[in-house]
């Protein structure tokens, strides 16, 4: 007999603060050989990291995004880590406590810093509401293409300057020049690079500076030398020496600056704020923690803020993490004394520049560095099968010739119970009958004095690794059925389910959870009177909610059963969350996808209510584990029409079709197609097509589906749209019932 695998529950917090480079390779090495008895645990503002090397080739449009950014969504998934999507504002090390701006705090035990840096404007008037800083990539990126499109858009000549004669500056107005040039549109603007120093790249040898002078004279860039700005007005920088050079845009690619944080955190920082750590990667102050990167001061070894440190610091860093937990002796860090830089000139060649060698530059220097920089992102990017890789999810025939979702199961709204076996234990209840109690709507109605009362219960295991979102999203998802009923919320129980771990954590698991319910019902105006938690396999949450209707306000009651024949259909938001919470939790879709899809389940639908009142809605659900389809049956079954819907008017979630494509998709979606056999498709579309799943995907935090009279649907829909429901759509019409007739049919607007 095989042993029961016995797990170790988690008594240590480890905390990863940012996705920087050396992070990069704990997170590898963290899925290759997890530690027993440790939580890992990533903060990361940004949920693609940018790889330094590849962004000058990223802005001169030699990469797209995909290629020059590392997904932390899968690489976390692999490490078997909980991703934390949320901007770190302070630190208090002796507590050992992270703050953050809009949720609670997070304890750690040991806590490791790879947040880079960002281009320092202390002293610089204007700078804050007038420069476009190149760091955090993820926000220059879209202010670059602003600029862009102000150039294409305009016949006028623009002054654009970028301030930093170092390497990222160099190569910046390089690029720049390269991407101008591509788009046919470099007569149009003035280059100029800005510096204060007396030549460019001061940190390099004279060579490889005469040599990139004359790259920037080829490309005609003008420079301008010892001009130290100290304000940034409307179109000029003025400089202490008091010259003014004009300048319509201004990127800043200046010496890096520490996080605000630093200095108040309590550990040891130099005068510029930056973490001061010893060989180990230790802070010197608190052993508990440690830095590696821009954010950190090497007190042995001081370096100049590169990434090519931060790629050696990485595996020192992801070995000293694990030893120092275990109690193991630590490694000592030494970084390279002369390290290699390979400088690109934006136009696919590049300057070697390194102590000892020549300063050559060529094309062949740029098919070097290329090959370089995407075997370093291959890491990372193709993962290999590693220990926390989840197993794939697989379509296998039952011995009744059922076919069954093996493998991995999905949690959120697609762990529900398929409606088979659900419809076929409810009828079994003695409230179940002809005349019987139970109804199978979103919410049970009581009238009370004067009220009706509609009590609903839900929950699921947790879609997310983060306890705080978790929480969210299942008081937004058990919400979501008293809003399809029309009624407003009173009071919720909670029932809380804790994974088995040391005392510490599961106080820190069920602290961020039920914060996030409480966030989400204190928005809804819904007091949390209660409730249960106990121990469980995974995180979960479960709750019961009680709503009011005044009944002297008949208008304001829905349900699934108040079709009317001739009414329009109309759907809130878009679908896809299924197969994005399978892929995210896979690591087989983009994290950009799947944040698309946590922005929608995040959007309550609660606002949308006094829309659906004002344009008289009678009949209303809302779209969750069964899918449209599925809750549209329920509509036309229990109203006793015929529901005609149009796909082509469904807004699908970025990434949702491409993974249903693929075959990523939710462990319910299987039970949820069977009612595809119920639907009259006619010629419009395939039963297996993507966009025909789709309307079977089980949703999380869906959106309403309900109906209105025709003539309102046009004004109901710009209603919707503009109060924050932007997918807002009219996708149906209600039909009479025909002898013989399929209850739901698919056909063209």
């Amino acid at each position: 007999m095989r042993p029961v695998p016995v797990l170790t529950p988690a008594e240590h917090d480890l905390v990863l603060l940012g996705g920087g480079h050396s992070h990069l390779a704990v997170l590898r090495r963290w899925a290759m050989r997890p530690q027993p008895g440790v939580r890992l645990s990533l903060i990361a503002r940004e949920l693609h990291t940018p790889y330094s090397g590849m962004l000058p080739g990223l802005i001169a449009g030699h990469y797209d995004f995909d290629a020059s950014h590392v997904d932390l969504g899968p690489l976390a998934v692999a490490a078997g880590a909980r991703l934390i999507h949320a901007e770190v504002c302070g630190l208090d090390a002796d507590a050992k406590r992270l703050h953050f701006a809009d949720r609670p705090p997070l304890r750690y035990d040991t806590l490791s810093i790879n947040s880079g840096a960002t281009p320092s404007i202390t002293g610089v008037a204007g700078a804050v509401e007038r420069l476009r800083l190149v760091k955090p990539i993820s926000r220059f990126l879209p202010a670059l293409d602003a600029v862009l499109g102000r150039v294409a858009g305009s016949k006028e000549v623009l002054d654009l300057a970028v301030v930093g004669g170092g390497a990222g500056g160099v190569e910046l107005i390089l690029a720049l020049a390269c991407r101008l040039e591509q788009l046919g549109c470099r007569e149009r603007v003035r280059l100029q690079l800005v510096t204060g120093s007396s030549r460019l790249l001061q940190s390099h040898a004279s060579d490889v500076a005469r040599k990139m002078t004359r790259e920037l004279e080829r490309a005609g860039v003008a420079v301008a030398m010892s001009a130290t700005v100290v304000e940034v007005e409307a179109a000029a920088l003025r400089c202490a020496s008091g010259a003014r050079i004009a300048a319509d845009e201004v990127f800043w690619v200046t010496g890096a600056g520490a996080p605000e944080w630093a200095p108040s955190s309590g550990l040891a920082v130099d005068d510029a704020g930056f973490i001061r750590v010893g060989p180990s990667l230790q802070s010197l102050s608190h052993e508990d923690v440690f830095a590696a990167g821009d954010v950190a001061a090497l007190s042995h070894a001081p370096r100049p803020k590169s990434g090519v440190y931060a790629v050696r610091a990485g595996a020192v860093l992801a070995h000293n993490l694990g030893a120092w937990i275990r109690g193991a002796p630590l490694r000592r860090y030494q970084p390279q004394r002369r390290a290699l830089y390979l400088i690109s000139t934006g136009d696919r060649r590049a300057i070697v520049a390194r102590p000892g060698l020549p300063a050559l530059l060529g094309a062949w220097v740029w098919r070097w560095k290329d090959v370089i920089d995407r075997r370093f992102m291959a890491r990372y990017q193709r993962l290999p099968q590693m220990k926390q890789d989840p197993p794939r999810s697989v379509v296998a025939p039952s011995r009744g010739g059922q076919r069954l979702a093996v493998g991995m199961r999905c949690r959120g709204c697609g762990g529900k119970i398929a409606v088979r076996p659900l419809t076929g234990a409810l009828g079994r209840l003695p409230g179940a009958g002809e005349g019987g109690r139970l109804r199978f709507e979103d919410a049970a109605r009581l009238p009370v004095s004067g009220l009706l009362l509609e009590q609903t219960i839900d929950g699921f295991a947790l879609p997310v690794s983060d306890p705080y979102l978790g929480g969210r999203l299942a008081a937004l998802h058990a919400l979501g059925d008293l809003h399809a009923m029309g009624a407003d919320p009173v009071g919720a129980l909670a029932l809380a389910g804790i994974p088995f771990a040391g005392d510490a954590q599961m106080e820190e698991d069920l602290a961020l959870l039920m914060a996030g319910v409480e966030r989400e019902l204190t928005a809804a105006d819904c007091p949390l009177l209660g409730g249960h938690s106990c121990e469980n396999d995974s995180l979960s949450l479960g709750l019961a909610l009680t709503g009011r209707i005044p009944e002297d306000d008949p208008g304001r009651v829905l349900g699934k059963d108040r079709l009317l024949p001739g009414q329009a259909l109309v759907l809130t938001k878009p679908l896809g969350t299924g197969a994005l919470l399978a892929g995210a939790a896979s690591g087989r879709i983009a994290s950009r996808d799947f944040e698309a899809a946590l922005a929608v389940m995040l959007m309550s639908n609660g606002p949308a209510l006094a829309h659906l009142h004002r344009h008289r809605a009678t009949a209303c659900t809302d779209v969750t584990g069964f899918g449209l389809l599925g809750h549209a049956l329920e509509m036309a079954q229990a109203s006793g029409c015929t529901l005609e819907l149009y796909p082509e008017r469904v807004t699908p979630l970025p990434g949702a079709l491409e993974a249903i494509a693929a075959d990523i998709v939710s462990s319910l979606q299987v039970a949820n197609e069977e009612v595809i056999a119920a639907t009259d498709l006619g010629s419009s579309i395939a039963a297996d097509a993507p966009l025909a799943r789709l309307l079977c995907d089980p949703q999380t935090c869906g959106g309403l589906l309900f109906s209105v009279p025709e003539t309102e649907a046009a004004a109901c829909v710009a209603a919707l749209r503009a109060a924050g429901f932007p997918a807002a759509s009219m996708v149906g019409r209600v039909c009479r019932s025909e002898a013989g007739a399929r209850p739901l049919r698919l056909g063209p607007a």
